[in-house]
């Protein structure tokens, strides 16, 4: 079984793309851990918590390297917490460079582009016109799709909440 690290925004995360993909593989007998951005309770956007059991600041690459892969949902707070966060995008290529499955979804996206890891290839991402334009300067082909999988990068983008089962279906066959 395998390790998994989810990375959850302290608000507006999308409780749908988080909680599907999380029980998912619980319910497969992988080991999940969430690391958190803040100390205390994550707020989904509907109102729902959950306490994170890790700080992402308080990882080092050498915590990086117990885990097989992993994953971020989105939501609205993405524009917030996700986009342009150094240390997002660095735990992203850290992930990518050793050839570890990252899956993101929605908003979720947008930093896995902005780490350069998408660069040249095809991905969804939750297709606002905002969304569209970033993965354009970011010379990424925006596939209007449920779910890309790049088999051989271990990649997994998707576009929302309406795609969540998917996303983790997709997730627990690469990670067999």
């Amino acid at each position: 079984m395998a390790n998994v690290l989810f990375i959850l925004m302290p608000k507006d995360y999308q409780e749908t793309e988080f909680n599907t993909p999380y029980h998912d593989l619980i319910e497969e007998g992988h080991y999940v851990d969430v690391a958190g951005l803040e100390q205390g309770d994550a707020v989904g956007h509907k109102g729902a918590h959950f306490t994170p059991n890790k700080q992402l600041d308080q990882m080092t690459n050498d915590d990086f390297n117990a885990y097989d892969a992993l994953v971020i949902p989105g939501g609205p707070g993405s524009t917030r917490y996700l986009w342009d966060n150094a240390l997002i995008i660095k735990t992203i290529k850290f992930f990518h460079s050793h050839k570890k499955l990252v899956a993101t979804i929605c908003y979720a996206c947008i930093p896995t582009a902005q780490a350069g890891i998408l660069t040249g290839n095809h991905a969804t991402v939750y297709p606002t016109t905002e969304a569209k334009t970033i993965f354009k300067q970011l010379n990424v082909e925006f596939i209007d799709a449920g779910c890309v999988v790049l088999d051989d990068e271990k990649i997994i983008t998707a576009q929302g909440p309406n795609f969540a089962s998917q996303f983790s279906s997709e997730i627990i066959k690469l990670l067999v």
